[in-house]
């Protein structure tokens, strides 16, 4: 009898505990589409098939589907931003830019601007798939860049003018990884309205960088202005 009512004592906690996580979530989406659908984003609970697809080509951490707390996806039809918030905790959070574009065709690969504290991992081969670059052959990108991918076919997707534009770049990303049609940018922090329109800016501009350089100069995506309504 006793662990009968300690049973039911402990789904009435689970499910109000569920209850009010669900409740927490739903208002957190209402408060987050009130800033970003006027830029045209659409938010929910979870991502679609497509934006998933893309998303975990980058072999990005299970825990990301477990924590997601919401998704905002802007198509347009061509290019589609997916900006995801995820939960590591209490008062916690760390926010995705997932980019996707046809113009874009690249390899698996991690790009890393080199700072003083860059950690030693990024020196060494990355397992049997992405290995350290050498471009001693450019000594300016060598000196702010530190790469991981397939030595033939990063290289070859990191050209000389690949190259030179990151390093003119206004803006890089302290590290983002590209595969396929796609670029994937880790940001701190929860999404918020102070922030939003300009992480994705930040996240056009790289996608831009990435971009097939005959057709770049048609993507007019600098300031993210396309998905304002």
């Amino acid at each position: 009898m006793e662990l009968f009512i300690f049973m039911i004592v402990v789904s009435l906690v689970v499910a109000r505990l569920l209850f009010t996580q669900k409740l927490w979530n739903k208002q957190r989406l209402k408060a987050i589409s009130g800033f970003v659908e006027p830029m045209g984003f659409d938010v929910m609970g979870k991502l679609d098939d497509t934006s998933a697809s893309h998303l975990y080509n980058h072999q990005v951490r299970m825990g990301l589907s477990v924590n997601m707390k919401a998704a905002c996806v802007a198509d347009d039809g061509t290019t589609r931003i997916v900006a995801i918030e995820c939960s590591l905790g209490e008062d916690s959070y760390e926010q995705y830019f997932l980019g996707i574009d046809p113009s874009i065709s690249a390899p698996p690969l991690v790009i890393k601007r080199r700072t003083a504290s860059t950690k030693s991992i990024w020196t060494a081969s990355w397992g049997d798939v992405l290995y350290r670059l050498d471009f001693k052959d450019d000594p300016d990108f060598e000196e702010k860049f530190i790469v991981r991918g397939d030595i033939v076919q990063a290289r070859e997707f990191l050209n000389a003018d690949r190259r030179k534009a990151l390093c003119e770049a206004t803006y890089v990303p302290e590290s983002f990884s590209v595969v396929s049609k796609s670029v994937l940018i880790k940001l701190a922090n929860r999404i918020d309205e102070a922030t939003f329109e300009d992480n994705v800016g930040k996240c056009l501009a790289t996608m831009k960088l990435m971009m097939d350089k005959s057709i770049e100069d048609e993507a007019d995506t600098e300031d993210g202005s396309r998905y304002h309504r």
